[in-house]
């Protein structure tokens, strides 16, 4: 399964969690504009790979604390000794509300629901590329600056088919220069009674192009899972518009 920044998210220094990382942080997309992630991705497992090409997430400032999401994805899987298989993702839709924040320097919360599901008429699914049914993943997230670090936490449910899971991530970025800020995070799920889980690894960079424009690059590997055969590596890279 395909992993499940920010006001003014053109300067590369402003630091947080989000792309190209899988953990999210509380930042909102300022009133009025957009955010649009155009992405690739990339995950090798042994006998498989699997590649959105492209991700595509667009994100709206709805008020100054609240952000609309919507995220999906063409699907490319080719395995050894079968045919490639395409297909369009399962659509994610999302409400961002900041609740909390004590402004620069200081904490902030948020919240973070949204649904995952089958697009219509789509068939992915029959090609075992996108799970069947509606997912709800209900997270909450939490920031903190700390001696120049950005320190992120992200802990939620994920309510779907089969059986529910915890996912939880924990995330930290510093600025360099004004146009360069590095990025890493742990983050995995569990089963809802603890008894089987993922836990992976990321690592990348935030660059600001131009005023507009930020490229995001990260690369990470799982280090288990007992869901599902482990993914040996993972990679993301974006253009990231800011309008």
């Amino acid at each position: 399964m395909l992993t499940f920044f920010a006001a003014n998210a053109a300067n590369a220094a402003e630091g947080g969690a989000g792309p190209p990382l899988v953990t999210d942080d509380p930042g909102t997309v300022a009133r009025g504009h957009w955010e649009i992630n155009l992405a690739t991705t990339l995950e090798q497992r042994p006998d498989e790979r699997t590649a959105e090409l492209p991700l595509l997430d667009v994100n709206y400032g709805l008020t100054d604390r609240v952000q609309l999401k919507y995220e999906v994805a063409w699907l490319v899987r080719q395995a050894d000794g079968a045919e490639r298989g395409t297909g369009l993702s399962n659509s994610n839709v999302g409400v961002k509300w900041r609740f909390f924040d004590a402004g620069d320097g200081g904490q902030s919360m948020s919240m973070f629901p949204s649904v995952e599901f089958n697009n219509p008429g789509s068939s992915a699914q029959d090609r075992d590329l996108a799970g069947r049914g509606t997912t709800v993943i209900l997270p909450f997230q939490y920031e903190r600056r700390v001696h120049g670090l950005v320190v992120d936490l992200e802990v939620g449910r994920v309510f779907q088919p089969g059986a529910d899971q915890w996912m939880y991530g924990l995330a930290a970025s510093r600025a360099v220069s004004e146009r360069f800020e590095v990025v890493a995070e742990v983050y995995g799920l569990a089963s809802s009674g603890a008894d089987r889980s993922m836990l992976a690894v990321n690592a990348g960079a935030r660059v600001a192009l131009s005023k507009h424009t930020n490229l995001l690059v990260a690369f990470g590997r799982e280090l288990h899972d007992h869901f599902e055969e482990r993914i040996s590596l993972q990679g993301y890279c974006a253009l990231q518009f800011s309008l």
